[in-house]
């Protein structure tokens, strides 16, 4: 049964509106499926989420620093409307509130100015919404910092003040036993008040309630909802938003699409208290609904006969606009999943990720795939059932993917992939096994060593212990062995407080740094690191140090000397390239390079490039696993023989990609051509080859410098990639 209406008990208690007259400007109640076209996700995820009660929608953060999103529905439902007072409701649930750093915020703006920064919080990411103009109503979560807000200091991120006073207090109940709250606004456009209320499901009263007076310059009219998710893992839920009038009115109802099971259509016709539905069948059959005798102002219609279905309302004198829908009963087909190339190696062995956007698909029902693999001479056959939309299959060698698209009451879809491409390596560009010999010789210069027990910035290469390897034991714990984890890299003994940072990780024979024990540090290597600086960059260098692979371009802009505009590069011996994220030869002050971008010289579409990458301060590295009895001396040398990077991607030739600052290393490139000992043609015959200097545009057609790019989507060579 879905949540109380807005127009209940809550809502009649504090503005004693009259529920048989109320005339409905906005309205959304995810019932339709999939995230509204109104709503921006500025990072995090938006999802609707699908309860016994109803579809809510979700933002949901994840490991990611603050990031916002919100609702811009604009001032055009306003538009003739000659009433000088409004409504807006709202359902929301703090179902987590974030465990790292405070600033939440849910805000009622009417300007969508201050909600284009994508990286936070209104005008910037520690800015709260509520101190911009045109804000009619917000909820500001507490940082504990009494510089932002006058008495921060006296709570705890728990609380949340309300339109930025910190004497007017909220505190949600969020976690396993999170509220669902009702935010009531009425908004007097001439006494410039905004009265408010949050009610609480619950307790079946008023949390708090108030009124806020807005600046004579301020604008009234409501335009969107506001959320910001603190990190991490904020997840807040909204449902039933309105913004409506105290007048008689016979709003439109609502159809939507509900169920699908082959020929069989459900829709969920949904109207308001005080009004009569009439719905006209696919069959031509009228029926009329009164609000009393359905639940909750939903009517259910079930039919197998295509044709229009029709519904509208009438309240006293009022009928509103029919509302129709064209009813097609027949099997759904689901599309065939798309795929792209994430993996290679020599030969015929590739690894493909097959994606299927059910955002095309009636409903968006959950899909599923499955998958045959018949190889050449019956060499590799497998197959691998239910899998979901992104899964990764690895094929072996040369033959026949197949592939069944399949979700219940959905007619299935057959479509294959053959695989008969043979690849060999053209280049190998291994920054992971260049040795200190070799990059001394390229121009770049020995730097300390990376040996700090310390946690922070570039030093968590080190303190954190991410590189390790791991040597059975013989033990098993419920017949799963048991492995010690020994560090490749990090601090060793002749590192700063080493023995006072050790005594605080001993722990059961062991030590446990970053969440896991380690059996001994004496395999642990200080990072040896070298770094190359622009300015030691001629043109020749950086063109062919790392070939066909370009990361520098070396062309001034006005007033600058050659490599001003780019970063610096270093080498962490071992593991791989890091962008210093800082421009030119300075080594100390703020970042100025997020994203280094790469490119290619020579290659085309038909290449594939193999990026493999160590991400998190060595987080995103495998972790090998040896045998009883392997000497922790020859792991270490297995491991240092190895290739560690646990990320890795696939692009065409003639595409770009980036490299995040300091704390991401490039570990490999890996450049795989066409053999044409295999029969396949690999000349550059009206191909496109990629040039690193050819020029990049925006999307406005103006070009751009390729070492000065912010986040946005840019196009070189005719083809589109993405700064994030």
């Amino acid at each position: 049964m879905k949540k109380i209406y807005v127009f209940m008990s809550a809502l009649l208690a504090m503005f004693a509106i009259n529920a048989n007259a109320i005339r409905v400007l906005y309205s959304e109640n995810f019932e339709a499926g999939g995230v509204p076209a109104t709503w921006t996700i500025n990072g995090g995820t938006g999802t609707i989420a699908s309860t016994d009660a109803s579809n809510i929608f979700q933002f949901a953060l994840g490991q990611n620093n603050g990031r916002s999103a919100h609702d811009f529905w604009g001032p055009s439902i306003f538009e003739g409307i000659t009433e000088t007072s409004y409504s807006l409701s709202f359902e929301i649930r703090f179902d987590a509130q974030g465990n790292n750093q405070w600033n939440g915020e849910v805000a009622i703006f009417a300007d969508e100015d201050g909600c284009k920064n994508t990286n936070g919080n209104g005008a910037g990411q520690w800015l709260p919404y509520s101190k911009l103009p045109n804000c009619l109503f917000s909820l500001t979560q507490n940082s504990n910092d009494e510089k932002k807000v006058v008495g921060a200091c006296d709570y705890d991120h728990t609380h949340w003040f309300i339109n930025n006073d910190s004497t007017k207090v909220f505190i949600p109940n969020s976690g396993n036993a999170a509220t669902w709250y009702l935010v009531t606004l009425n908004v007097d456009t001439q006494t410039k008040e905004v009265s408010y209320e949050i009610f609480d499901y619950d307790t079946q009263k008023a949390a708090a309630t108030g009124t806020k007076t807005m600046n004579d310059e301020e604008k009234l009219f409501a335009t969107g909802l506001y959320l910001m998710a603190a990190r991490y893992q904020s997840v807040y839920s909204i449902d039933n938003l309105q913004v409506y009038l105290d007048v008689d009115w016979a709003n439109d109802p609502v159809i939507a699409l509900t169920g699908l099971n082959d020929s069989e259509r459900t829709y969920m016709i949904t109207f308001l208290e005080g009004e009569t539905l009439h719905v006209k069948g696919t069959d031509g059959v009228e029926k009329t609904y009164s609000y009393n005798d359905v639940e909750e102002g939903s009517v259910l219609y079930t039919t197998k006969t295509s044709g229009k279905l029709s519904a509208w309302t009438t309240a006293g004198q009022k009928t509103s606009e029919v509302v129709t829908v064209d009813v097609v009963c027949e099997p759904v087909v689901l599309p065939n999943p798309t795929y792209a190339v994430v993996g290679a190696d020599e030969g015929y062995s590739k690894t493909y990720q097959f994606t299927v956007d059910n955002k095309v698909i009636p409903l968006q029902p959950d899909v599923f795939m499955d998958f045959t693999f018949e190889g050449e001479g019956g060499q590799g056959n497998f197959t691998l059932n239910n899998q979901t939309s992104g899964a990764k299959v690895s094929v072996p060698n040369k033959g026949t993917l197949k592939i069944t698209t399949k979700a219940l009451g959905y007619a299935s879809s057959t479509s294959s992939v053959v695989n008969d491409i043979k690849y060999a390596i053209k280049n190998d560009i291994d920054f992971q096994h260049m040795t200190g010999e070799t990059l001394k010789e390229k121009g770049f210069e020995q730097k300390d060593d990376l040996n700090s027990v310390s946690m922070s910035g570039e030093n968590s290469w080190s303190g954190r212990m991410r590189l390790y390897f791991e040597i059975a034991t013989g033990e098993k714990n419920e017949d799963q062995d048991i492995y010690a984890l020994y560090p490749a890299y990090g601090f060793t003994s002749a590192a700063e407080n080493y023995e006072a940072t050790v005594a605080g990780y001993k722990k059961d024979n062991g030590y446990t740094l970053d969440g896991r024990t380690y059996k001994s540090l004496e395999t642990a290597e200080a990072i040896k690191r070298y770094l190359l600086i622009p300015s030691k960059l001629t043109e020749e260098a950086a063109a062919t140090m790392f070939a066909p692979l370009k990361m520098w371009n070396t062309n001034p802009g006005d007033g600058q000397a050659a490599g001003d505009d780019i970063a610096a590069a270093k080498i962490n011996e071992g593991i791989g390239l890091i962008n210093t994220g800082v421009k030119g030869d300075a080594q100390n002050g703020s970042i100025a390079v997020n994203n280094v971008t790469f490119s290619f010289d020579g290659l085309t579409d038909d290449d594939l490039v193999v990026i493999s990458k160590i991400d998190n301060y060595g987080g995103g590295s495998i972790h090998p696993q040896y045998p009883v009895g392997t000497e922790p001396a020859e792991a270490l040398a297995k491991y240092k023989a190895d290739h560690i990077a646990g990320v890795v991607s696939t692009i065409k030739g003639t595409e770009t990609f980036q490299l995040y600052r300091i704390d991401t290393a490039l570990s490999r490139v890996l450049v795989l051509s066409a053999d044409s000992t295999d029969g396949i043609d690999n000349m550059n015959y009206n191909k496109v080859v990629s040039d690193s200097n050819a020029p990049v545009y925006n999307m406005n057609g103006v070009r751009m410098n390729m070492n000065s790019l912010n986040k946005g989507v840019y196009v070189k060579q005719g083809k589109k990639f993405v700064i994030k």
